[in-house]
């Protein structure tokens, strides 16, 4: 397998630098603005593929010990970008292979479609019709199991929106999605959501904006919890409001971000009925001419399908750094730190448990000539839990090359 991948790799850096020598002139010619082809390919070491606490969980899990593994993930696929007159298409189709070097039975993929139609009516009314589709491996430190799980989404909705010339505008949309997952295991996870949205904003000037908005989700689930001796369906209303602001400074400088309040019933199920306050904000700010720093925060009431478990409070907190280096040679650092409360069903009796997740990523990205880029990455990510057996930690290191035609 390893001779494969190193195989492989030879063969998509020849295949890509012969791109580089012979698609430069013939781009603007045959392919111009409208279809945009990329090719990439990266190899990757992850210390700890399954996200275990250690040797001994692994066993048991897989009947093997070895923590570690290389994976090769080779992508291909298209944006396509048309516009006529005042209307846009906007399409994408990325298709990814994703193969281990030892544990080849996580062997995967990733695919992915999505498409957009912008409609303008008289320069004031915008109308958007938009679809995706992706089946992707679901995290690994989502869930545990020795089989890979595929989670299928599809998205579909249409909005319209109207600005006036005085800064006030109106916006209602529509959006159905349903998940899947190929592990029947989870099957009692699958879903079908619909979501109505309104918002009413005011546009204080060019570069800065205030809304407020209305959101209802209608989740219904395809099988039931088993909840004493009876089997239940967790259907579900969701309503949110939230009220936020943007405001531009200067093209590298700006803040959003909002606050809102959420409020969801289950029927019959209503000892899982919950609600509280739910939030974001970001920054960026270009400290000098080639330094620029980006600061996030979030904090989400996540449903959880768990029996004993009715719903998480998530608070996310992020900084960044990005500095270029030359006008070829880009620089970042990232870190991510999130906190996970699990709230419980009242008298269930399972014992609390709260999570405190890291991730720190930092990355190179060279840019030799035009279109092609070279990338060098290391990635640390770590989860401490109440329950240490979902303790665990993992060291990454990726270097991958990307042509887009």
């Amino acid at each position: 397998m390893l001779r494969f991948t190193v195989r492989a790799l030879r063969c998509v850096v020849a295949v890509l630098g012969a791109l580089i020598l012979f698609a430069g002139d013939a781009r603007a010619d045959l392919l111009g603005d409208t279809l945009k082809p990329f090719a990439s390919v990266m190899e990757m070491y992850d210390s700890n593929v399954f996200r275990v606490k250690d040797r001994e969980q692994l066993r048991q899990l897989v009947g093997d010990d070895r923590m570690g593994d290389f994976i090769t993930l080779a992508s291909v696929g298209t944006a396509v970008h048309y516009t006529l007159s005042m209307q846009e298409l906007d399409l994408l189709l990325r298709k990814d292979f994703i193969r281990y070097s030892h544990y080849t039975g996580q062997d995967t993929g990733r695919d992915e479609a999505s498409g957009r139609l912008s409609l303008n009516v008289l320069d004031s009314v915008k109308i958007g019709i938009e679809g995706s589709y992706t089946l992707a491996p679901q995290p690994r430190a989502d869930f545990r199991g020795a089989d890979p799980n595929e989670v299928t989404t599809s998205r579909y909705g249409i909005s319209a929106g109207y600005e006036s010339t005085t800064g006030i505008g109106v916006e209602a949309a529509f959006r159905r999605e349903e998940v899947a997952y190929s592990l029947a295991e989870l099957s009692a996870n699958e879903y079908t959501a619909d979501y109505y949205s309104g918002t009413l904003s005011y546009r204080i000037s060019p570069g800065a904006k205030v809304y407020a908005s209305y959101q209802r989700e209608e989740r219904d689930y395809h099988e039931g919890v088993p909840v004493g001796a009876r089997t239940l369906k967790s259907d579900n209303v969701g309503d949110s409001f939230r009220i936020g602001l943007s405001k531009r400074f200067t093209p590298r400088t700006a803040v959003s971000g909002h606050i809102g309040y959420l409020e969801r019933r289950y029927s019959p199920l209503s000892s899982r009925d919950y609600s509280g306050l739910i939030g974001k904000a970001e920054i960026t700010y270009g400290l000098t001419a080639k330094l620029g720093l980006v600061a996030n925060w979030e904090r989400q009431l996540v449903e959880e399908t768990y029996t004993d478990r009715i719903y998480s409070i998530n608070d996310l907190a992020g900084v960044g750094l990005v500095y270029q280096i030359s006008e070829k040679l880009k620089g970042t650092v990232l870190e991510r730190l999130s906190w996970k409360d699990f709230v419980d069903v009242p008298g269930s009796g399972v014992a609390p448990r709260s999570d405190f997740i890291q991730d720190l990523s930092a990355g190179l990205e060279w840019a030799p000539c035009k279109r092609l880029t070279v990338n060098l990455g290391y990635q640390y990510s770590t989860r401490s839990s109440d329950d240490d057996t979902y303790d665990f930690i993992s060291h990454g290191v990726t270097t991958g090359i990307a042509y887009r035609f």
